[in-house]
């Protein structure tokens, strides 16, 4: 199981390696507001990975490849990236020298919407679920799917790494924050972030109308 946990674990912080939606949004609460905004960030926006992970180890094969839910996670995310979007054109630039007095809740609160959002978790984590199921250790596999802990294993894993990589977003762009003010500026990182959580939503209609 341990072995189980850190395999998931190095490949979810890997997985997690670009430039998405709550990467890009826990650099500019880290900018914007704080460290500990960004950790709060990261904490909300990690968690989903539970839950979809958790649906492809238990139960995706039970769904139908053509059911009304999975047209559901398909179009879910458009409006919240929509809104994230414009969102972020319409925030004022803040003093990067300021800390904006905000409570904790809302970060983590915006993370887990975002983290929510993401229509790739469920296929990428059923996939590796999949390819986890046949990878030989011993004379067992790394996923034993008779132990009733396996699929709890394999989603605390999914969180676990996610979070990581997103701490050190955090603690880097709270190390650099003055190279990166220097050249982004806060009126460049907010309207930034709101072209490609609209790009990103734009694709994802294109993906649903194709």
């Amino acid at each position: 199981m341990l072995l189980l946990f850190c395999s998931v674990c190095v490949i979810s912080f890997l997985g997690s390696v670009h430039p998405g939606t709550v990467n890009l949004a826990v650099m500019q609460a880290t900018l914007n507001q704080s460290r500990q905004a960004g950790i709060w960030l990261a904490l909300g926006g990690s968690l989903p990975e539970i839950a979809y992970s958790s649906l492809a180890a238990g139960g995706l094969m039970l769904i139908p490849a053509h059911s009304h839910w999975m047209d559901v996670l398909m179009i879910a995310p458009i409006p919240v990236l929509l809104g994230a979007g414009l969102a972020a054109f319409r925030q004022k630039p803040v003093a990067f020298n300021q800390v904006s007095e905000q409570k904790a809740s809302l970060p983590f609160w915006k993370g887990l919407v975002l983290g929510s959002t993401n229509p790739q978790l469920l296929p990428f984590w059923s996939a590796v679920w999949l390819y986890l199921s046949r990878v030989p250790i011993g004379s067992h596999t790394l996923v034993s799917v008779n132990q009733p802990a396996s699929p709890w294993v394999f989603a605390l894993g999914t969180a676990t790494g996610a979070f990581g990589l997103l701490i050190l977003v955090v603690w880097l762009t709270d190390r650099l924050r003055q190279q990166i003010v220097q050249y982004l500026k806060g009126f460049w990182i907010n309207r930034l972030t709101g072209i490609l959580f609209i790009g990103m939503a734009l694709w994802q209609s294109i993906q649903v109308l194709g």
